[in-house]
């Protein structure tokens, strides 16, 4: 298992961190990880997440039943996010999203880094990136 995949956020960096929660198309290729760290655009990372809840949601299809199973401040969280996010970026490129309901675990007051621009998910180690260092270098291949 990684320490952390950190993921580009783009333009719904704001509405994840307002809601703590994160979406994306389901299924995705990653693997486990034990924290989430969130890219702004140049790489920047300023916290990493913790997992509180995931669930896999048909976000075209009625939300109400399948929210069901989660508190009602998740059941508020995540339908306040998926109606934020539909005005905006939405959910266009597949009929189920995978959530996850964050909680903030670090802050990284030093800001770091990726190296070079990444498009894609990546991996790190957590002491790469609570080293100070402001360019954090990415986890090489580790056991599962």
């Amino acid at each position: 298992m990684y320490d952390v995949i950190s993921l580009p956020a783009g333009p719904t960096q704001v509405t994840i961190e307002r809601y703590l929660v994160h979406a994306h198309p389901h299924p995705r290729p990653y693997r486990p990880a034990r924290l989430i760290a969130l890219r702004q655009s140049g790489g920047v990372m300023h916290r990493l997440y913790r997992t509180e809840r995931e669930i896999v949601l048909s976000v075209h299809e009625a939300l109400a039943p399948q929210v069901q199973r989660l508190s009602f401040s998740q059941q508020e969280r995540v339908l306040a996010y998926i109606e934020e996010r539909q005005s905006s970026f939405g959910f266009y490129e597949a009929e189920e999203y995978k959530f996850y309901l964050l909680e903030v675990a670090y802050e990284l007051r030093h800001l770091p880094r990726t190296d070079r621009p990444i498009r894609a998910h990546t991996y790190y180690q957590l002491d790469e990136l609570l080293s100070g260092r402001p360019l954090v270098l990415r986890a090489r291949s580790q056991k599962r």
